[in-house]
C-alpha cells in the first residue's frame, strides 16, 4: 500500500503519511487545532502535484505549477591556460652566447710528496 499523502506541520516537519486522502485531511484539521501546533499544518500530494493548507476551520489547496522545459543552454567554452615559458636552467647561459669562463668546475688539489 502506497502512502501517498505527507503531512507537514507548521515547521515543516514531516508528521504523517496516509494512504487516503479523507484520513490525510481530517488528522490535519486535528493537528492544526492542537494548542502547541505553530503555523497552518499542510498536506502534500506529490503523484498529483497538489498541496492543502489547513488552518482551524480553513483549507486552501494550491496546485504546484508544471514545469515547462524550454532548453538548455550550452556550456561556455574552456578557458584556455596561459601557455608557460620554456624552462631554461638558471645556470645555463642564454641560448646563442658563449660563457667567457667555465663555471663551477671542481679542481683537483695536487699534493706535492
Amino acid at each position: 500500500m502506497t502512502r501517498r499523502f505527507l503531512v507537514f506541520d507548521g515547521d515543516g516537519e514531516l508528521v504523517g503519511t496516509f494512504a487516503e486522502w479523507e484520513d490525510a485531511h481530517s488528522w490535519a484539521h486535528l493537528r492544526s487545532a492542537e494548542p502547541a501546533n505553530t503555523g497552518p499544518v499542510q498536506v502534500e500530494d506529490r503523484a498529483e502535484r497538489r498541496t492543502w493548507t489547513v488552518s482551524g476551520e480553513q483549507c486552501r489547496l494550491t496546485v504546484w505549477r508544471r514545469q515547462v522545459e524550454y532548453g538548455y543552454c550550452a556550456p561556455p567554452p574552456p578557458v584556455p591556460l596561459p601557455v608557460p615559458p620554456a624552462f631554461v636552467a638558471p645556470s645555463a647561459p642564454p641560448p646563442g652566447t658563449v660563457s667567457p669562463r667555465p663555471r663551477n668546475r671542481l679542481r683537483r688539489q695536487v699534493k706535492a710528496s
